[in-house]
């Protein structure tokens, strides 16, 4: 289980709950499976103007809220965090569409699930 405080709709994919670099840091970790900050903001700074400082934070921010984890390696430049995906693209969107759903069905009850009956026979 992971933690998000927001749901934006009119947002695409993973962007309705994670910001714009939250998601884009997400997308190069679902790709790499486990990287270092410093990789990861060697691939942003190709697209964006970005401190390697804030995409620590993010990273940590992402850590805390149950989607990567980190362990501690020494190497020759000191100590580094290696980062891992903690929970698979996959899950994260079914957990999203989980909570969303529940959401809807706690609030209006009745009318989600007609309205969502509906919706899946047009499809």
């Amino acid at each position: 289980m992971f933690s998000w405080t927001g749901y934006n709709p009119r947002k695409q994919g993973v962007r309705t709950v994670l910001s714009p670099l939250e998601s884009e840091v997400m997308e190069i970790m679902w790709g790499e499976k486990r990287s270092t900050a410093r990789t990861v903001y060697t691939r942003l700074k190709s697209k964006h103007a970005v401190n390697r400082s804030t995409v620590n934070v993010i990273m940590g921010s992402l850590r805390k809220r149950g989607l990567l984890t980190s362990s501690v390696s020494k190497g020759r430049g000191g100590l580094k965090y290696i980062y891992k995906v903690k929970i698979s693209r996959r899950r994260f969107e079914r957990e999203v569409v989980g909570r969303v759903i529940d959401s809807l069905f706690e609030s209006f009850g009745k009318t989600s699930k007609r309205l969502m009956r509906e919706r899946l026979r047009r499809k």
